[in-house]
């Protein structure tokens, strides 16, 4: 062991390392693979070593005595973004002298273990094994990402691929073999309880939606739906049995998977993957004519689920509303006018909606029925449905009463009147029933949206050849129309050029396309900063939110130059800019449309907030977070939203957040830590600062946060004239006295029941609403929601009581020495 503690500088790591690997062939490989305390490593471009997948590895540890070897370090996938990198554990398929460079000619690196798959780091993150003897990983800007919390004397890659810290007894104190991501390997033990989590997908380290854990006679294979749903069982047989050489024991407290060959010197190991196999692999050696080794295979031994299950048992086979019959996809009602798939020529991808489901127009729902098909919670009785031995009208009503549920799923024997009934809130893959599986019976009857014209479909017949010709007609003269238009304007309009300037990935409209797209500004879904929303659709089907802004509070420079800075901003919990419009005095903007509305809509309405689980809620807070972290954090530059509130975070069809209206918006420069502004903002959710004009940050966002978590706990707002005092004041009163639990929102069972992880999250948002120097950054929050890190706990309730309406407002400027009125741009998303 004494071999293993010499102390290697990290410059000596890397000469070494690339000095063998560069030049040396068929030279002993060497052995280094472990350091003593104090030691750094950093994640830079100059120590990258790359792969003809585009992947990087940047090593810190490399075993490579043994076959395959071992590395641990960085590691970078051309997917991710430049600046995304994970801290892993790997092998390489190529086994060392093979006549070639063993590591970087051919195939690139499997990774079996991560310890940030949840949260990438940049360029110069950093990873230090501490005189203390705990491992630390801190992404470039200081933030922690990871931790051992250990305190040992060496930090080793052992020979089996597990990256380990010992103390002075040669004793282990922490190993990533405890801690397993996506993959077991050869001699790692597995305990009773642990879970395998798979990944997002083969590009994608983060973690996925299925995931197996073990007890102590059978594999739990699970999909992580709300309820999570079991889709698949592997039985031991008695204490060991052994399938495609690899061998099982069941003990009492746990579990050992060896997964060495008893002959031969196969490398096996086993993977849950990110579609739901639980695959064995080995490594398959070839030879040429002589006898010389020449490559080196990854090949599948086998799926353990594959004797039990088929293809079209597993939930995502044919993505999200796809329909699976004998491993083949396609959507639903075939070539229907209802779905299409999400990707042409790709049916495993799924399918959506043509007409997405509108909550707000429920009295147009109606279904599309499918025989014989169900899906895998039916088929295996894993589902509790929600109606027991109940009849199919009473499940489609219950169905169609329900704005968030997505089918109606009925199941029977011999009798339609009397079945088993399930309405699943998200549709993941279906499937075509099988005999001697579950019910004899199958029905799925899928929600979809009809048109609004009741007589549309006996009228068609008659008016098809008018409407063809009169759409000609229309769309020449649209089209005309247009053309005109803009070089008409063209001639006294700021020049054409601007519009260079604004990123490509948005669309240019001239104003009587989107004219036409709303009907003529027709249907109002809402009204925002600055102007109205109104519902479209777009030439090609896009259904988008089209907001018309009332005033030209900006140049057309100033406009656009506005539109090109919110259009780079790409993050999935931000809503999409589509494209723009800007004609003479005209100013428009395209969203992408939310099918479910505003967050309001949904916890402060006395009939939807009900439907919102614990699970929705909490997928809703942790996805604000994400977007905010994103704006605070990873924008260049940072941008502080100064608006968050329930009316301006959007819901899409599986209730993910879309953060909108940046009308209030402001962009900082990284190194800039606090901003000056006039007080901006809606009553109720502004931070104290604001009041004061100092101190004025991003934290601003996060008091915002914070109020709005509350108010998603609670069902209710923070100011209401209804109200006997505000949310802010009760929380603060029921916290002093430690009866927090009874605001909670007692009208939803499912709280009820949560209320323990509620409770946490009550703890997070109050840190959000204190003072500014005791408010949490995003990054930090973010990594106390993913279970990462934790807060300190909160003493003391200083909470500041701000004005609460529109009228306190105003009083406030009345009485302020500033009582310049709000200014802010008038770029803002729909809401």
């Amino acid at each position: 062991m004494d071999g293993l503690k010499k102390r290697v500088s990290v410059l000596e790591l890397i000469l070494l390392f690339f000095f063998h690997f560069s030049y040396t062939v068929d030279a002993q490989w060497s052995y280094l693979q472990s350091v003593n305390l104090s030691s750094s490593w950093t994640n830079r471009l100059q120590d990258s070593s790359g792969f003809a997948d585009g992947s990087q590895m940047r090593p810190i540890f490399v075993v490579n005595n043994t076959s395959p070897p071992f590395f641990f370090g960085f590691f970078g996938n051309e997917t991710e973004t430049i600046t995304s990198f994970y801290l892993v554990v790997c092998f390489f398929p190529t086994i060392p002298g093979s006549g070639t460079d063993p590591l970087f000619d051919f195939q690139p690196p499997v990774i079996v273990w991560s310890a940030n798959r949840d949260r990438p780091v940049m360029e110069n993150a950093t990873l230090d094994f501490t005189d203390g003897g705990d491992l630390i990983l801190k992404d470039a800007d200081g933030i922690l990402v990871w931790r051992t919390n250990t305190s040992g004397s060496c930090l080793m890659l052992n020979t089996a691929g597990n990256l380990m810290l010992v103390d002075d007894k040669d004793t282990a104190v922490w190993q990533s073999f405890d801690h397993p991501t996506d993959t077991w390997l050869p001699s790692q033990n597995i305990s009773v309880g642990q879970r395998l989590v798979a990944s997002e997908s083969s590009f994608n380290l983060a973690t996925g939606q299925y995931y197996i854990a073990l007890n102590q006679s059978e594999i739990l294979a699970y999909f992580s739906s709300d309820p999570p749903k079991q889709y698949a069982t592997f039985y031991f047989n008695g204490s060991m049995m052994s399938i495609y050489g690899v061998r099982f024991f069941s003990q009492p407290t746990y579990a050992l998977f060896d997964l060495k060959s008893l002959q031969g010197p196969a490398f096996r190991y086993i993977r849950l993957e990110s579609d739901g196999n639980l695959n064995v692999y080995h490594l398959q050696t070839t030879f040429n004519d002589v006898g010389d080794r020449v490559g080196v295979d990854v090949i599948v031994a086998g799926n353990l689920f594959g004797r039990d299950i088929n293809d079209c048992d597993y939930p995502t086979k044919c993505g999200n509303s796809g329909v699976c019959s004998d491993g083949e996809c396609s959507c639903p009602g075939g070539n229907s006018s209802f779905f299409t798939l999400v990707r042409d020529f790709h049916p495993n991808l799924g399918c959506k909606p043509i007409t997405p489901l509108s909550c707000t127009h429920k009295n147009l729902h109606t279904f599309l029925e499918l025989k014989n098909v169900t899906d895998f919670s039916f088929t295996f009785g894993l589902d509790q449905p929600l109606h027991p031995n109940t009849d199919v009208e009473s499940c489609k009503n219950a169905c169609l009463d329900n704005c968030t549920c997505k089918a109606a799923l009925f199941q029977y024997e011999r009798n339609i009147s009397s079945g088993q009934c399930s309405m699943p809130s998200q549709l993941y893959s279906l499937m075509a029933k099988q005999q001697g599986r579950g019910y004899e019976n199958a029905l799925a009857f899928i929600k979809i949206q009809k048109s609004s014209d009741k007589n549309k479909s006996s009228l068609v017949p008659k008016l098809v050849p008018s409407l063809s010709v009169g759409l000609v007609i229309i769309t020449t003269v649209a089209a005309a129309s247009c053309y005109y238009y803009k070089f008409l304007t063209s001639s006294y309009n700021i020049d054409e050029d601007g519009d260079d300037q604004v990123t490509g990935a948005l669309k240019r409209f001239c104003f009587q396309e989107l004219k036409s797209a709303t009907r003529n500004f027709q249907i109002k879904v809402g009204r925002g900063g600055f102007g109205s929303v109104y519902e479209g659709d777009l030439a090609d089907g896009t259904k988008v939110a089209v907001k018309r802004l009332d005033s030209i509070g900006q140049g057309r420079k100033e406009f656009l130059a506005e539109v090109k800075t919110i259009g780079s901003i790409h993050h999935f919990n931000l809503v999409r800019l589509i494209g723009y419009c800007a004609e003479q005095s005209n100013r428009l903007l395209v969203y992408e449309h939310m099918c479910n509305g505003s967050l309001d809509k949904w916890i402060f309405s006395p009939d939807q907030a009900h439907t919102l689980s614990w699970e929705i809620r909490r997928k809703i807070i942790i996805g604000l977070a994400k977007g905010l972290e994103y704006l605070h954090s990873q924008c260049d530059p940072n941008i502080i939203h100064f608006d968050i509130k329930p009316q301006n975070i959007l819901l899409n069809g599986d209730f993910s957040v879309k953060i909108s209206d940046f009308g209030l918006a402001k962009l900082i420069d990284r190194d800039q830590s606090q901003v000056l502004t006039v007080l901006k903002g809606t009553p109720g959710y502004m931070a104290p600062e604001l009041y004061k004009g100092t101190n004025v940050s991003v934290k601003a966002d996060v008091y915002s946060f914070g109020i709005v978590v509350l108010e998603i706990l609670f069902g209710r707002k923070n100011s209401d004239s209804s109200q006997y005092c505000p949310l802010i004041d009760t929380v603060k009163e029921k916290a002093e006295t430690e009866e927090l639990h009874d605001l909670i929102d007692g009208y939803n069972e499912d709280m009820q029941l949560n209320k323990e992880e509620a409770m946490k999250m009550i703890k997070i948002a109050i840190m959000c609403i204190q003072a500014h120097n005791r408010r949490p950054s995003m990054a930090t929050i973010l990594k106390v929601l993913e279970g990462l890190m934790n807060l300190e706990s909160v003493d003391e309730y200083c909470f500041v009581t701000m004005p609460q309406t529109e009228a306190d407002l105003a009083a406030n400027f009345a009485a302020s020495n500033n009582s310049t009125p709000p200014v802010a741009s008038i770029l803002s998303g729909p809401r």
